[in-house]
């Protein structure tokens, strides 16, 4: 089995980890990332996040199963990371929030760069 195949896998995990945590376990994630609270039309986007992250969880979890045939979702799945970071980021120097986001948004750019390394590797597996 390759090496990449659980480096999906657990990316897959991870998504689906921070999606169920959006939205069965809202009050308790509002509190550890010190975020506001969700009401309304705010509650609408945070399930819209939800369902997003869950779907590139489900892009990473068939590129754990092929690798070669989903390989472009790993390059979406980079950018989709970086982009994340990148809107965090700012939050997070400006100290706005706790240190729990931040080391969400790290293990982002984590997930980011291991997609590079594989995106860089050989094309078959």
């Amino acid at each position: 089995m390759s090496c990449s195949k659980p480096l999906f896998f657990v990316a897959a995990a991870f998504n689906v980890a921070v999606a169920a945590g959006l939205t069965l376990g809202w009050p308790l994630t509002q509190s550890l990332l010190q975020l506001a609270p969700a009401d309304g039309s705010n509650w609408l986007l945070v399930k819209v996040a939800s369902v997003l992250i869950l779907t590139f969880g489900y892009a990473y979890f068939m590129v754990g199963l092929d690798p070669v045939r989903y390989r472009p979702y790993a390059t979406l799945g980079m950018i989709g990371k970086l982009l994340v970071v990148a809107v965090a980021l700012p939050v997070i120097v400006a100290s706005s929030q706790g240190y729990l986001l931040a080391w969400l948004a790290m293990g982002d750019l984590l997930f980011a760069i291991l997609f590079a390394v594989f995106l860089r590797g050989p094309r078959h597996v």
